[in-house]
C-alpha cells in the first residue's frame, strides 16, 4: 500500500511548522524557502519511488538515504 503525499501541501505544512528563529526578515524569508524547497523535493522524491514500490516501508528508507543535491 502506498501514501500518497501532496508535494506543495507537505512543503507548506513543514515551513508552518518550523519557523525560522532569525530576526532579520531576509534572513528569514532565506530560511523558509530553503525549508520549502527541501521539502518540495523531498516529498516529489518519495512520490516517484512509491509509484515503482508496493511496500511504503522501502520507501522511506529509500527517501532517508537521498541525497537531495542542494549544493
Amino acid at each position: 500500500m502506498s501514501i500518497n503525499i501532496d508535494p506543495e501541501k507537505f512543503a507548506n505544512l513543514v515551513v508552518s511548522a518550523n519557523p525560522s528563529k532569525s530576526e532579520d526578515a531576509e534572513d528569514i524569508a532565506k530560511d523558509s524557502l530553503e525549508l520549502y524547497i527541501n521539502a518540495y523535493r523531498l516529498a516529489e522524491r518519495y512520490a516517484n519511488l512509491s509509484t515503482n514500490c508496493y511496500d511504503t516501508a522501502e520507501v522511506i528508507q529509500e527517501v532517508k538515504v537521498t541525497d537531495l543535491e542542494l549544493s
